[in-house]
């Protein structure tokens, strides 16, 4: 059975604020629970969480790209792949302009 902490205390622990995490949650990013009006995010999803703000923040990627990469990993995440996935997908997607020409 996961742990489970209130998206006040995460967002807290994380340096950011509840409205992130609750975007997070609405694209999908992330799960979690509602219980008597306070919403609760499990371990795992404090850990996903605190990944894709390294996405956001550090990486500067946009919303595509950290979707792209949240699909691509699964736990343990590593930083080091992100590069190589992004170059993937670009090699993966058809030259702009090409459809119509």
């Amino acid at each position: 059975m996961p742990d489970y902490q209130s998206i006040t205390s995460i967002a807290t622990a994380l340096q950011t604020d509840e409205k992130t995490l609750a975007d997070f949650r609405r694209k999908g990013w992330i799960a979690a629970v509602e219980r008597h009006d306070t919403v609760f995010l499990a371990t795992d999803q404090r850990y996903r969480a605190k990944y894709i703000l390294y996405l956001l923040e550090t990486r500067h990627l946009s919303d595509d790209q950290v979707q792209l990469v949240l699909t691509a990993q699964r736990p343990p995440y590593a930083s080091k792949d992100v590069d190589e996935i992004l170059k993937r997908s670009a090699l993966s997607m058809p030259a702009a302009g090409a459809a119509g020409a």
